[in-house]
């Protein structure tokens, strides 16, 4: 398209302002409370337990729906090859025979509605609201599955980003030695080997920064991907920090797989009343007007009601069988609950395990960097005063870069340990981060 007719300039226009919006998008600090809200709405797991929790309470809706009386609308037109009676037969009066027509023409209305059957509509709608809880367990459940995955995506890129950081002081700093390493070497006050020692230290420190720049890349399309967000719209982007609040032990709520499985426990019992259902008679009642005619328009309407009973007495078995299906399956699903009990207790009991050893880890790090930075100052000091040793500063460095990596992943190992706490005591939600979490 040429860009000098009106449309032409209207799309490059355009073109421009969606860079500047992006440009903007990508300046403004991202929040982890932000990242949550993207994920939920946009992942897709979020869209499957919704459709899900959708389909159940359709379900729910067409169960109920059974207690109603039906209402049905039939018609029909047959043509024959020789004349057929186009009405029903009531009598036979010589003097009056019944009309005969090669079409007949068939209209009914007709009401039906089940009186009782044994309870089996209640145990078919207990089954739906069984369901139906069971959809919005797995909506809780995959929420909080996904706000964990974001809180790790999310203190990914931060821990990443913190690493490339201490990457590249370590890089400065030892540049900075080759560099001394060089003056003193060109002054005859140093051996050819330190500046040899300094470029290899050197050249160990830009591998690892050159590591640590990937892992950035990699965490922030991670993050992008569990956002649902463009990944370049978050390359490069700023992300707010985040730090553990101080609050009160949240307590124990109910974890959604729990909630699942005692539901699932309820869709298996209502399965089994429903069969057990099928050993008693069915009443039902019945009304309808129809309607019949012939191609040259004579027609004759008439109403019936009544009453119908209907019992099984020999299935051949089949009956029994799906008793006992549905016995085993509520047996199964009782156990899966058992089961769901102990891999969640079990769960628990590890993540507040890890949240301790994270925080320990996280202190006793702190302390590490303060000390090796003291450390390193005392070496680099005495090495410019000619009362040090090289190889003991450059140990140091080493030493302090490793510190600081292990607090970079520390400090927010921490964080994901306690929303991975938080989910298997049932209480990772929304409001948990901005609850629990707070920028620095």
């Amino acid at each position: 398209m040429n860009r000098s007719t009106p449309v032409g300039r209207t799309a490059g226009w355009a073109c421009v302002a969606l860079a500047v919006f992006a440009q903007a998008v990508s300046a403004q600090a991202l929040t982890l409370g932000a990242a949550a809200d993207s994920a939920l709405a946009r992942h897709p797991a979020m869209g499957a337990a919704r459709a899900r929790l959708e389909a159940a309470a359709a379900g729910g809706d067409a169960a109920r729906a059974a207690w109603l009386p039906a209402l049905t609308a039939n018609g029909s037109a047959t043509r024959f090859e020789e004349p057929m009676v186009v009405a029903p037969l009531h009598g036979f009066d010589p003097t009056d025979p019944p009309a005969f027509d090669r079409t007949l023409l068939q209209g009914q209305l007709a009401l039906d509605w089940t009186i009782f059957d044994g309870g089996a509509r209640g145990a078919r709608v207990r089954g739906a609201e069984a369901a139906e809880g069971v959809a919005e367990a797995g909506v809780e459940a995959t929420a909080g599955e996904l706000l964990e995955q974001v809180v790790g995506a999310y203190t990914g890129v931060l821990g990443a980003r913190a690493l490339a950081a201490a990457a590249v002081r370590q890089v400065a700093a030892l540049e900075a030695e080759r560099d001394r390493a060089e003056q003193r070497l060109q002054e005859g006050t140093a051996a050819r080997v330190e500046v040899l020692r300094a470029e290899a230290a050197l050249l160990d420190a830009r591998a690892q920064a050159a590591t640590a720049e990937a892992r950035v890349g990699l965490a922030e399309r991670t993050l992008a991907r569990v956002m649902g967000a463009p990944v370049e719209l978050l390359a490069g982007r700023p992300l707010a920090d985040v730090a553990p609040r101080s609050a009160p032990d949240p307590g124990v709520g109910t974890d959604g797989r729990i909630v699942a499985a005692r539901r699932a426990v309820d869709v298996a019992r209502a399965r089994a009343d429903r069969e057990r259902a099928a050993r008693l008679p069915r009443l039902g009642a019945g009304a309808g007007l129809q309607s019949f005619g012939s191609g040259d328009g004579a027609h004759q309407t008439e109403w019936q009601a009544g009453v119908r009973v209907s019992w099984p007495l020999f299935t051949g078995g089949a009956r029994s069988a799906a008793i006992r299906s549905a016995d085993a399956e509520l047996r199964a699903a009782e156990e899966e609950l058992r089961r769901t009990d102990l891999a969640v207790a079990a769960e628990r009991d590890a993540a507040e395990a890890s949240v301790r050893e994270a925080e320990a880890r996280a202190r006793a790090l702190e302390a590490s960097v303060a000390q090796w930075e003291e450390v390193t100052r005392i070496e680099l000091l005495s090495l410019e005063t000619g009362a040090g040793v090289q190889q003991d500063y450059l140990r140091a460095e080493a030493a302090l870069f490793q510190a600081r990596a292990g607090l970079a992943r520390a400090r927010y190992d921490e964080i994901v340990a306690r929303a991975s706490r938080a989910r298997a005591l049932g209480r990772l939600d929304r409001a948990w981060i901005d609850d629990a979490l707070e920028v620095p």
